[in-house]
């Protein structure tokens, strides 16, 4: 391959990796922004770290085609795994804001919505994930999504079949994220367990009353208050469950 097919190649391959984690809407933190500004970002960014990398030989698989697909098909892959880092956080936190509106009593708004699709909505996990998009680019988190991003290019050559996933770093990601992010919801679980315990002596003292939902407004009131009180010391910890899922990637694809 000459130099013009090997630049073109190093462009496809960049834009395979970044495609996941800055233009599809599901796993980019971009997900909001017009499609034409995400593109034109994906191909800026492609085009800078080829122009960035020291110039090298070409493999030999790459003059063949089955050998520039599969070095495509990795490169997708390494891309979704940067996704990935992305979307367990937020999978984390709404499960957390699911898990306080079923002590909030909030879920019970599922059967009193006459205007619903049938599905279960989070409120909580909803609120959660609206505060986690925001403090993601106040923390200055893309910029670090970013320089991951580039720096792959470095321990990750572009266009190699030596890929290695280690399962072992990602269940340590998994584990890591759920821990702390149960930490950003803890206060919030910890005072609506003591309201139950209070509802739970009001009931046994007085039975002939539905203690239960006499008490629901209070807690739901109780929740939303609790919950804006933990997102006020809790942007320093959202961001470093941010930050931890970033820096295990490099265990993940067994480059750690």
């Amino acid at each position: 391959m000459d130099a013009l097919q090997t630049f073109v190649a190093l462009f496809v391959f960049a834009l395979l990796r970044y495609l996941p984690v800055v233009a599809l809407p599901t796993l980019s933190p971009l997900g909001w922004a017009p499609p034409m500004v995400r593109l034109v970002l994906l191909l800026a960014l492609s085009w800078m770290t080829v122009l960035a990398l020291p110039a090298f030989e070409a493999p030999p698989y790459w003059r063949l085609p089955m050998g520039l697909v599969l070095a495509g098909l990795g490169e997708l892959l390494l891309g979704m795994t940067f996704g990935l880092a992305l979307m367990v956080p937020n999978a984390a936190l709404h499960s957390m804001g699911w898990l306080v509106d079923m002590q909030a009593g909030l879920s019970a708004s599922n059967l009193l919505d006459p205007g619903g699709s049938g599905g279960a909505e989070s409120l909580m996990g909803r609120a959660l994930m609206l505060a986690s998009v925001v403090l993601f680019f106040t923390l200055d988190l893309h910029v670090l999504l970013f320089r991951f991003l580039h720096a792959s290019a470095q321990w990750m050559p572009l266009g190699r079949l030596d890929i290695r996933l280690d399962p072992t770093g990602f269940f340590g990601l998994l584990g890591g994220t759920f821990l702390m992010s149960v930490m950003v919801v803890a206060p919030v679980i910890l005072g609506l367990f003591c309201m139950d315990v209070g509802v739970a002596y009001a009931t046994r003292s007085m039975p002939q009353a539905n203690v239960f939902f006499l008490a629901l407004p209070f807690k739901v009131a109780a929740g939303l208050g609790l919950l804006a009180l933990s997102l006020w010391f809790a942007a320093e910890l959202i961001g470093r469950l941010y930050r931890d899922a970033l820096l295990r990637l490099p265990t993940v694809m067994g480059a750690g």
